[in-house]
């Protein structure tokens, strides 16, 4: 709560302090606060040989407000929580439940036509891959979800827009320890993550080179035995590159690699490389028929592309609206391997309202699988085995 009232008080501080003095102000000219969220609940069954029923909610109220106190800078602010529980139960027991409310985001930003530089806790997400993303380094969005919704990072962030299209990034992050992303090991407390990232025109698209640095903890890891390392602290450097292009069908790639300062005692994988290639095209059938493929190659070793272990994803979405209301989307995610071939398939429906939105989706899927390149939710698969799902959403 103190840091809700602090960022309250830091975006409204620059609109009363520019105010004239006088008795008679602009009530336009003022700060504006608006309240506004979402509320969405779901239901569902994973089926098997005993089948799991669950059931959810969520809701995120959201504050925002926006001033302009002169000249053309602007000061806006958000401020939301996730407010969230689940059931899940297998005929007349109580198989888990989970309940949590936490800050969703937290920030204020300064803003001009050229700049930007945003404090707090916000989502961070950049590249150009859509389904399966080398640079999902600071969220956790999973294309299966129809609400998009990802935690963010605290951390300051500072963009500039040069003539011509090209942007400069500038990040330093603090409070994360948590794993994020693809991370196996999470961030050293009270040690601060620095990156930042080029964009550049690119002919028909662009192309972007990213960087970030951060101290891993690996006693703050999700691999059991973990725990019992006795160094605290080990440098990261990761860099990341990406480009899209719009020929007529888009393209692009996108990569990353990391590398983990290595020391005897520790066991997990000290270099990370991962590289997507994708395209997507819309047909024109009908309404449109949407097209989207994407190869995706993870791999985790001591040295970069060999040894190690690794994992090759062929991805597959396709997206059909059958009215201005209704859409039906398909799926398909392969990852061969030499003793089983894993398949995962997705079926939705939904339909879109002003401010209430209806979701249906069937899956089959392995209810095993345990890599990397799909933990995307970590703690929990709800789209494991098969099953089917409900969910209402609603905006105001």
């Amino acid at each position: 709560m103190h840091a809700f009232f602090l960022l309250v008080f830091l975006w409204i501080a620059p609109g009363v302090l520019a105010q004239p003095a006088t008795d008679t102000v602009a009530s336009s000219s003022l700060p504006a606060l608006h309240f506004n969220g979402q509320l969405a609940a779901w239901s569902g069954v994973q089926a098997a040989a005993v089948p799991v029923w669950m059931a959810g909610g969520r809701f995120v109220p959201t504050l925002t407000g926006s001033s302009k106190p002169g000249g053309r800078a602007v000061w806006d602010m958000e401020t939301s929580l996730n407010i969230n529980g689940s059931l899940g139960w297998s005929r007349d027991s109580l198989a888990s439940y989970t309940g949590r409310i936490k800050p969703y985001r937290i920030w204020i930003r300064y803003s001009t036509s050229r700049f930007e530089l945003r404090a707090g806790l916000q989502k961070m997400n950049f590249g150009a891959a859509k389904m399966l993303r080398p640079l999902m380094w600071f969220d956790g969005m999973d294309i299966r979800d129809p609400l998009q919704l990802t935690d963010g990072v605290y951390g300051l962030l500072s963009r500039y827009y040069f003539a011509g299209n090209a942007t400069l990034w500038a990040w330093a992050l603090a409070g994360n320890h948590r794993p994020k992303g693809y991370e196996w090991v999470g961030t050293a407390r009270l040690k601060p993550e620095l990156g930042g990232r080029v964009q550049l025109p690119a002919g028909p698209g662009e192309v972007g080179i990213s960087y970030h640095y951060r101290e891993a903890d690996p006693r703050n890891s999700l691999i059991a035995g973990a725990a019992q390392y006795t160094r605290s602290s080990l440098a990261e450097n990761r860099m990341g590159f990406d480009g899209k292009w719009d020929v007529g069908v888009g393209l692009w790639v996108e990569g990353s690699l990391t590398a983990l300062e290595k020391d005897r005692q520790l066991l997990l994988p000290t270099r990370t490389d991962m590289l997507n290639l994708g395209m997507d095209y819309t047909f024109p059938l009908g309404n449109g028929l949407g097209l989207t493929l994407e190869y995706f190659r993870y791999h985790a070793g001591d040295r970069f592309f060999t040894g190690g272990a690794g994992a090759n994803v062929l991805a597959s979405m396709a997206s059909y609206p059958l009215s201005l209301i209704d859409n039906v989307s398909v799926m398909t995610f392969c990852i061969p391997s030499p003793g089983r071939t894993l398949w995962m398939n997705y079926l939705s429906w939904s339909r879109t309202y002003d401010q209430l939105s209806v979701y249906l989706i069937g899956f089959i899927s392995p209810e095993d699988i345990a890599l990397p390149v799909m933990a995307l939710q970590r703690g929990s698969n709800g789209f494991a085995g098969k099953g089917i799902q409900l969910m209402l959403s609603y905006n105001f």
